[in-house]
């Protein structure tokens, strides 16, 4: 049974910044001239808490944090709240939507446990980086996500009526696509509602949607550090995957720089294994992906045939529910024994490229020399369901959840959680 706990939260003081300048992407998505942007928009800018370039990013972010403290740029609730944070944008399509969710602490359990369900598997290099800043900084300096199954939308009801009350930030974002997303922010701190969303979690599994690496250096600390109550929780992002607003976009892969790559042969090998059948343009072979229940993937190559549809019509009636997953068939039946990838080939990012949208897939396909690019459909909810309570782990990019959450809003000290 997991708990999900209101905390004190650690958050900018309005009159000494702006939010919009202190705040930004996570840490793991900030390109080095995006981080050069954000060290410029504001000398409080949490760039530099969770990617500060000093030589010493530690040490570093920890002056930084408790300097901002003193001054009072920071300030800590007197009363534990939990934070319902909002992200207003448009899906790829057009159409409006509202990710609702709440900000709270979640103490952490094993994956054995069954309270917590990964979705994919983690490398060591993000979790002793993060480990590093977590043990100096004894902080989450941004929340993990984390989904709940909860089709009747009663936790998404729960949390509409604070909308009412004044925002703590409200802050328009704006990407490098000419894209906004809004973020809007509010204290939950009425003792019934509290008690509501506590037990309704209670009850709950929790998907890892995003933050395996935090949650798994949050675990290890906490277990290392069995004396500090505070840290055997972590900051979690709550949303129900069953709400209007958690939009999982498709990750494409691209393959380059295979110079013994050679198209027709390539399409021969697919022909021993798989249906193909050559689309006419690739609005048209989406809309086959999109319709066809045995629809693998779209491939776009350089020369003619450009656009081959695949389809996998295996029996899937005795396979798991990661069997039946097209990114995981993508990887093992066409990525690794016929483009000649290894996994290490794929865990390293080794000839693969991993745009969500047909814009980022264009932009890529025109910087790079690419052997063929390979169109998805994007991995639904009840996929995400299926794989993660069967135990199974999906492979790297087989999710995108859209929109990123921001970094900056609110922080879990954990020196700050003593009555």
């Amino acid at each position: 049974m997991n708990s999900f706990q209101p905390f004190k939260g650690t958050r900018y003081n309005p009159e000494k910044v702006k939010a919009k300048d202190v705040v930004s992407p996570p840490y793991d998505v900030i390109s080095p001239a995006q981080q050069t942007e954000l060290y410029a928009n504001d000398p409080h800018n949490v760039v530099r808490l969770e990617l500060n370039h000093d030589d010493d990013p530690y040490s570093s972010a920890k002056k930084y944090f408790d300097q901002w403290k003193d001054k009072g740029v920071l300030l800590t609730d007197s009363a534990p709240a939990f934070y319902v944070y909002y992200q207003t944008f448009k899906t790829p399509s057009g159409e409006q939507v509202t990710r609702r969710g709440v900000l709270g602490r979640l103490r952490t359990t094993p994956y054995s446990s069954g309270d917590v369900l990964p979705h994919e598997r983690t490398l060591s290099g993000q979790k002793k980086d993060r480990m590093k800043l977590l043990s100096i900084t004894e902080t989450n300096l941004s929340p993990i996500f984390g989904l709940i199954d909860d089709n009747a939308l009663i936790f998404d009801h729960t949390i509409d009526s604070v909308v009412a009350n004044p925002p703590l930030a409200d802050i328009d974002e704006e990407l490098a696509t000419h894209d906004s997303i809004r973020h809007t922010m509010w204290k939950l701190d009425d003792p019934a509602l509290v008690s509501r969303l506590e037990k309704l979690v209670a009850a709950k599994k929790i998907i890892i949607a995003d933050g395996h690496h935090r949650y798994e250096t949050a675990l290890a600390y906490g277990e290392a550090h069995p004396e500090n109550e505070a840290a055997q929780y972590i900051m979690i992002f709550i949303a129900n995957l069953h709400s209007e607003g958690t939009v999982i976009l498709p990750t494409f892969r691209i393959l380059y720089g295979k110079k013994d790559f050679n198209q027709f042969a390539f399409i021969a090998d697919l022909k021993k294994n798989f249906s193909i059948e050559i689309m006419n343009s690739r609005d048209e072979g989406m809309k086959h992906l999109s319709s066809d229940a045995n629809g693998l993937t779209l491939i776009q190559m350089l020369e003619e045939p450009n656009y081959i549809l695949v389809k996998d019509t295996s029996d899937f009636s005795k396979s798991s529910a990661l069997d039946k997953l097209a990114v995981y068939s993508l990887h093992e039946k066409i990525l690794k024994p016929i483009a000649g990838l290894s996994q290490t080939d794929i865990d390293n990012k080794t000839n693969l490229l991993y745009p969500h949208t047909l814009a980022e897939l264009d932009s890529m396909l025109s910087e790079h020399e690419y052997n063929a690019a390979f169109i998805l459909n994007p991995t639904s909810p009840q996929e995400v369901i299926d794989v993660t309570t069967s135990g199974e782990f999906m492979p790297q990019k087989s999710t995108y959840f859209y929109p990123k959450l921001l970094s900056g809003l609110v922080f879990y000290e954990f020196g700050e959680q003593n009555p």
